[in-house]
């Protein structure tokens, strides 16, 4: 039998027999080596990520998106991977390496052996019989039925009752031969391909920010979800195998790196929501396919429990009957946490809800995978026409579906299209698999280079968190600054060997510490909870004992370190020896002395351990050398934190000596980028006003050095909101403040607002609320007096009482000088009366500051056009010169020492000087650079932020659709007990090919199935026989060992987001 065996199993994939991780030996000191080189390479990785994320050479950057280029690298990917890497799926490298060239080639030659004996087969078939012969090998039944010469004229009915009665009769049409299974429908490489291309689309939709594009990423989230139920169902089917060392070690593939990414970073759990969701939807399937498991292999039971599941689903998701929250209610809050704004109750419900029917539907086409293959196998058979014929009305049905969807709900709003998505995500899915797999050389051909991205989805979806993106996927990495595409090659380059490495350290480190054997699986679990356990608890001691800088995790890891090494080499050193030295001397020793020589050897080098100890330096050398590698990893971690960026965040207070240096940069809008985006989205053939004539400006902050923290940044209406929301904000001053005033609230939302109006009164008072909340006022002040005056004003208000009427402003932005130098400073009287007002203007300010908690702007006069000022009086007073000494007068007088911040407003206006128009004021647009230092300088003037009002998640129920929820168990019906894994749309090739039904295929495609895994003797029409019974039992007794032949192939295939690659499935359909 082994001898069968071995030789049946000549041409199965590598991987099924490549070397895997040996299970940890307490007492070998290689095994200790090999845990703690694989755990020190993961730690480093870890400590990598730390640093990318809190401590980078350069502050993160904010996304960007440009239409023209994400289509650009998705169509190249594609067509690269097309035109360099399509090859037969024989020469595709995968985890156990490359076929050698013989084993190709006598597999390529049994293929194409088999495929030539089917074509003589159905020549020789059509040469014989006539038309019967000619009926056989398009898809007929062989019978003395005919396709109906004569019976064009009979009424619908007759047609109809002849048409079933011919589908349901046996079937002697030749089926073409179960390819190997690197050619069947679904394979293993095919599985790669197809994740590999959506996680490269999902990973640029993530780095891009393309929300555009939202509605098709959430149909690829879907396809995931369906590989877990679809690879599942199939691992647990094909093997039997609901063991405990097989719960754990999947649950180790999904949730190793997350568990340490949410200790590295302090994350809860939910923000890296792909691995909760496809750890839940295991438990689902696990939980439906151990509930009467013996009888899983009838006809009938597995499709009831399945079509149960679908009802339990329906009532869980699509009516609000709010059994979701009673059943999660234990673990699930509704207090906001990172990755769940409005609790994780909400967030859980969301993300479940958007794909609560994928997994089952995956159940559904593995149940029926068997019928699948062989119903593309029997159109195969037949005649060129009538394959077509056939494959064309299932393509026609699936395409029409398709355009609906597209034209429909794929076309709708991000919001409304999630309510949609659970319901109709299907269609492409289902579309895809069947026109991906339409004929065979279509199915034994491969993209080599999407394969390789698609073993390691579950890596690059979580460390792109940290390593390519960074504040949790919301900012970019940034290595080079100022070259995007270059600094995206060399961050993605990194990245990419991370998350290799990390796929082949999770594997490793799962198979040494859960290996098929249920006592060491719970030992290496609790173990590992000790080790987190005691880590956690020494970091919460040290940070109560405000220990927790460098030099105390330095000294703690160094003396951890130490101690370790020494455990380690007390405990196996000498049997390390031992067994070395007994293996060289029975390699050189001969066959007849080899027992006595090395027993006697052994003995003596055992007894003698206290004469064989090593030298000092030998002892102490891997411990020095490891002190050295911490002070070095200590250096590099110092260094990081002290010159490097941090965290994206509020921005220091030390910031305010750098926000007010910037510059204008002329920026060419006449390059291809803009002229792509003026074609897209307005229609513009080409630019008109290009450089030097047409050039437009940008402001910009000069950059700073990455120590400072200064991460100065575009702050839009959204990011506003949260640090004004329901503040109280003034502006007092002149016209220039009242600019100012404009293109603050212009930036905030009110788009109209600084429009030009000759109607309406120039010196007067303006409001505005924004979002209902947040009252932004201008007070018309233009003299130092009227400021004191309105200044006085709300600090007596502040002082008044409580309440959220007598609280005086939040932020008070203050600004003049250009009337009191044009009107009020002629004479030395009119000079010291201003003197004296400034200083009691600078008391109030103070006061403000103090006493009623507001944070006080002063607004530096802008630089001034003295060649365009319009009156004699203001050429006579408020030249640039005259304005410059003004400004010194405030300064002196104490108005900017006494201010929280100073925005300089010649800072941003002296080199647009030319552009302003009547030598006082400038564009609207100029003043928006004023507004961006006022909103950057918010984060240290008002570090608080607004309000947050109180969340009131949406109730948990909201979403559902019994109606659409109706139409889905219709399709799961028809996969079920119609027997098609493509929901019924198979059913559209019978109407021109007959034999090809599914419903009639089931008894030919399980009976095969089922002696081919061991169930020799089942009866696929009910319940086990006898011998289908003893079969099930040597099933069960077995797969403790043939989950060890698998576990490091089909583990990596049907684990969550690295989708199924059917193995065993297709094992067992050859």
């Amino acid at each position: 039998n082994n001898n069968n065996n071995n030789n049946n199993n000549n041409h199965l994939p590598a991987h099924n027999n490549k070397k895997k991780s040996q299970a940890l030996d307490p007492t070998s000191l290689p095994s200790l080596y090999a845990l703690l080189s694989h755990s020190s390479a993961f730690g480093l990785i870890l400590f990598y990520s730390y640093l990318c994320e809190h401590h980078p050479p350069h502050p993160h950057e904010e996304k960007s998106y440009d239409r023209d280029e994400f289509f650009f690298w998705c169509i190249l990917t594609v067509v690269f991977a097309g035109g360099q890497t399509w090859m037969e799926n024989y020469a595709i490298p995968f985890r156990g390496g490359v076929r050698s060239a013989g084993e190709r080639i006598r597999m390529m030659k049994k293929w194409e052996r088999m495929m030539s004996e089917q074509e003589e087969r159905k020549i020789a078939e059509r040469g014989v019989g006539g038309k019967r012969g000619n009926r056989m090998a398009g898809g007929g039944d062989g019978d003395d039925d005919d396709d109906g010469d004569g019976d064009e004229e009979d009424s619908v009915m007759s047609s109809s009752v002849s048409f079933l009665t011919n589908q349901l009769k046996p079937s002697k049409v030749v089926v073409a031969p179960t390819p190997p299974s690197e050619n069947e429908v679904l394979n293993r490489y095919q599985t790669e391909e197809w994740k590999g291309w959506m996680q490269f689309t999902f990973l640029l939709y993530h780095y891009m920010h393309a929300t555009e594009v939202y509605n098709g990423i959430r149909i690829m989230i879907t396809c995931y979800v369906w590989m877990t139920g679809f690879g599942n169902f199939s691992f647990f089917y094909m093997t039997n195998d609901y063991s405990l060392p097989r719960i754990l070690q999947m649950l180790w593939r999904l949730n190793f790196l997350v568990l340490f990414l949410c200790l590295t970073h302090g994350n809860p759990y939910i923000l890296y929501y792909i691995c909760p969701l496809h750890t839940y939807f295991f438990f689902m399937v696990y939980a439906v396919m151990s509930i009467g498991k013996e009888r899983n292999y009838t006809k009938w039971w597995i499709r009831i429990k399945l079509a149960i599941l679908a009802i339990i689903i329906f009532l869980i998701w699509d009516v609000d009957l709010g059994i979701f929250e009673r059943l999660h209610q234990f673990f699930l809050g509704y207090e906001p946490v990172v990755g769940a704004s409005m609790g994780t109750m909400w967030e859980w419900y969301f993300r479940s809800y958007l794909d609560h029917w994928s997994t089952l539907l995956g159940m559904v086409f593995a149940l029926n995978f068997p019928i699948v293959s062989l119903f593309y196998r029997k159109l195969e058979a037949r005649s060129i026409m009538r394959q077509w014929l056939g494959k064309l009305a299932v393509a026609s049905g699936m395409l029409y579906a398709l355009h609906m969807w597209a034209t429909g709900p794929l076309t709708i709003s991000k919001i409304p299209y999630n309510g949609t998505n659970p319901y109709f995500g299907f269609i492409p899915l289902v579309t895809y698999i069947f026109l991906r797999n339409l004929t065979p050389k279509l199915r034994s051909h491969s993209m080599a280079f999407l394969h390789e991205i698609g073993k390691t989805t579950l890596e690059t979806y979580l460390m792109q968190h940290h390593i390519w993106l960074t504040s949790n996927s919301k900012t970019v990495l940034v290595f080079i600054p100022g070259w995007p595409r270059v600094n995206l090659a060399l961050v993605t380059y990194v990245y990419v060997i991370i998350c290799r490495k990390v796929h082949k350290l999770t594997l490793h480190l799962r198979g040494m510490l859960l290996p098929d054997d249920r006592a060491v699986c719970i030992r290496s679990m609790v173990g590992l909870a000790v080790v987190i356990i005691g880590f956690y608890s020494t970091a919460f001691v040290f940070g109560g004992m405000d220990m927790s800088g460098l030099k105390s995790i330095g000294l703690v890891s160094m003396v951890g370190g130490w101690l370790l090494y020494q455990t380690v080499i007390d405990s196996t050193w000498f049997e390390y020896r031992r067994a070395a030295k007994k293996a060289k001397m029975t390699m050189a020793s001969s066959e007849e002395d080899d027992d006595d020589d090395v027993r006697s050897d052994s003995s003596q080098s055992y007894d003698e351990r206290g004469t064989e100890y090593e030298s000092a330096v030998s002892r102490m050398c891997p411990p020095i050398i490891g002190t050295m590698v911490l002070l070095v990893l200590g250096l590099v971690w110092s260094g990081f934190a002290t010159e490097g960026a941090g965290s994206v965040g509020l921005l220091p207070p030390g910031c305010d000596a750098f926000v007010n240096d910037g510059q204008w940069i002329p920026i060419d809008g006449c390059n291809e980028s803009s002229r792509g985006m003026a074609f897209r989205d307005y229609g513009a053939d080409a630019y008109g006003s290009c450089a030097p004539h047409g050039v437009s400006y940008v402001w910009a902050w000069t950059q700073q050095p990455p120590r400072t923290h200064c991460r100065f940044s575009h702050r839009d209406e959204e990011k506003m909101k949260k640090m004004l929301n329901r503040r109280k904000v003034v502006f007092i001053g002149d016209s220039m403040t009242r600019y100012l005033y404009h293109s603050t609230v212009r930036a905030l939302g009110i788009e109209g607002s600084g429009a030009y109006d000759a109607t309406g009164p120039k010196h007067a008072d303006i409001h505005h609320t924004l979002w209902e909340t947040t009252p932004v006022t201008f007070r018309w002040a233009p003299l130092a007096t009227d400021q004191l005056n309105i200044l006085k004003e709300y600090n007596k208000i502040s002082s008044a009482g409580e309440g959220y009427e007598n609280l005086g402003p939040d932020l008070i932005v203050l600004g003049g000088g250009a009337w009191d130098r044009l009107h009020l400073y002629a004479t030395d009287e009119d000079r010291q009366s201003h003197a004296a007002t400034l200083k009691d203007l600078g008391y109030e300010m103070q006061k403000a500051q103090r006493d009623g908690g507001s944070a006080v702007v002063w607004f530096i006069p802008t630089t001034i056009n003295s060649k365009a000022l319009n009156t004699e009086e203001k050429r006579d007073h408020m030249r640039e010169e005259d304005m410059e000494a003004m400004r010194a007068v405030y300064a002196r007088n104490g108005i900017l020492a006494s201010s929280s911040f100073v925005i300089d407003g010649p800072s941003f206006t002296a080199s647009r000087v030319k552009e302003s128009y009547d030598g006082v004021h400038y564009p609207p647009h100029v003043y928006d650079a004023g507004a961006q230092i006022l909103f950057n300088a918010i984060d240290w003037l008002l570090p608080a932020g607004g309000v947050v009002d109180p969340i009131i998640p949406p109730r948990a129920g909201k979403m559902a659709n019994p109606t659409l929820g109706v139409m889905i168990l219709v399709f799961i019906a028809m996969g079920l007990f119609c027997f098609d894994g493509f929901l019924g749309f198979s059913y559209l090739a019978a109407i021109f090919v007959k034999g090809v039904m599914p419903l009639r295929l089931y008894e030919e495609a399980f009976s095969t199935l089922h002696k081919k895994i061991g169930l020799v003797g089942a009866d696929v029409e009910g319940t086990p026989s006898g011998s289908a019974r003893s079969s099930q039992r040597r099933l069960h007794h077995q797969s403790g060992s043939r989950a060890g032949r698998r576990v490091g192939s089909v583990d990596e295939e049907i684990a969550a987001l690295l989708g199924t690659k059917r193995v065993d499935v297709e094992l067992a359909s050859r």
